[in-house]
């Protein structure tokens, strides 16, 4: 469980690769861990993978396990991974997530340095009310 562990951190951190650039491109790569289902194609490795992914008795999934450490913001979706109180915002703040316009994105990409503070640029498809 640990070697398939370590499998799984590497998937989410080696990010030039060349062997994880090929995961990536056929199986989505370690996101894809949380969200796709089993299908026949997979191979035995990512079945193992997804097993310890999901181990119950360790946690909800491995990204449970571990925490993110946000950086340079470019690996850290804003709504939908959980780096504020181990829950994605998604989840936290549905309504806004449904009016958001920047859904998928990282948080290098809804912010912005701007005379050593940081600046959330958020667009909505709608304005915000009280």
């Amino acid at each position: 469980m640990a070697l398939l562990g370590k499998w799984i951190w590497r998937l989410k951190f080696e990010n030039r690769s060349f062997w994880k650039n090929i995961l990536d491109s056929k199986y989505g790569g370690w996101r894809g861990l949380r969200f796709q289902v089993q299908n026949c194609k997979e191979s035995l490795w990512r079945r193992d993978i997804r097993k310890v992914w999901n181990l119950e008795e360790c946690g909800n999934d491995f990204e449970d396990r571990g925490r993110w450490e946000v950086g340079d913001g470019k690996d850290i979706r804003f709504w939908e991974d959980k780096w504020v109180d181990n829950v994605p915002l998604m989840h936290k703040f549905p309504r806004l997530f449904s009016i958001s316009l920047f859904t998928g994105r990282t948080l290098s990409q809804v912010g912005v340095w701007s005379n050593n503070n940081w600046s959330w640029e958020l667009s909505w498809r709608r304005n915000l009310f009280v």
